[in-house]
């Protein structure tokens, strides 16, 4: 199975009155996650076979942009296991029942889709995840594998990742790449 973990793209900091569940996307998200949904939908490979998000604005807010640039004619489906704070192996248990033709993408928040990819693929050094940033990896009888991070800034995707930094080496200049996963 091919599945693709997507942050929510950048959102209003406070949407008051309707709390941090019903912030929306800013102008600047929307812009991110349509150049996201064209890179994806450029190449057969990676256009979805379905969809899901967390129920939070945010992210089907993503979600469904996503369906649209890429010429997704599904429904983007909620999953509760995409929203934040929700323990990985939830997702994990949906994921090892289900069969999809062509690529799943999962839309949500951090650090849960940090800790998802961890469980998936093991500790392989992948930094946080960008806001509307997409990291593709192959799922097969509980083993995954790293295909590609997109950084939404750049448009361009790593195939490979810089060797994970040893624990007890001197802190760097690429050290932000290990500091902790902001929460959204």
């Amino acid at each position: 199975m091919e599945i693709f973990l997507v942050r929510h793209g950048h959102a209003l900091d406070e949407a008051p009155g309707l709390g941090d569940a019903g912030r929306w996307l800013s102008e600047r998200g929307r812009k991110a996650t349509r150049n996201v949904g064209r890179w994806l939908g450029k190449s057969k490979k990676r256009r979805p076979a379905a969809i899901w998000s967390s129920p939070l604005i945010r992210s089907v807010q993503t979600a469904e942009i996503l369906a649209a640039k890429t010429g997704f004619k599904g429904e983007v489906k909620p999953a509760p296991e995409l929203s934040p704070g929700r323990d990985p192996g939830d997702l994990l248990t949906l994921l090892a029942s289900l069969t999809v033709e062509g690529p799943l993408v999962l839309v949500g928040h951090e650090p849960s889709l940090s800790l998802l990819a961890k469980a998936l693929l093991g500790d392989i050094g992948l930094p946080s995840f960008r806001k509307s940033g997409v990291v593709g990896l192959s799922w097969e009888q509980g083993v995954g594998r790293f295909r590609f991070l997109l950084d939404p800034a750049t448009m361009k995707a790593q195939k490979r990742l810089a060797p994970k930094a040893d624990a007890d080496a001197p802190a760097g200049p690429s050290s932000a790449q290990g500091s902790p996963a902001p929460s959204d």
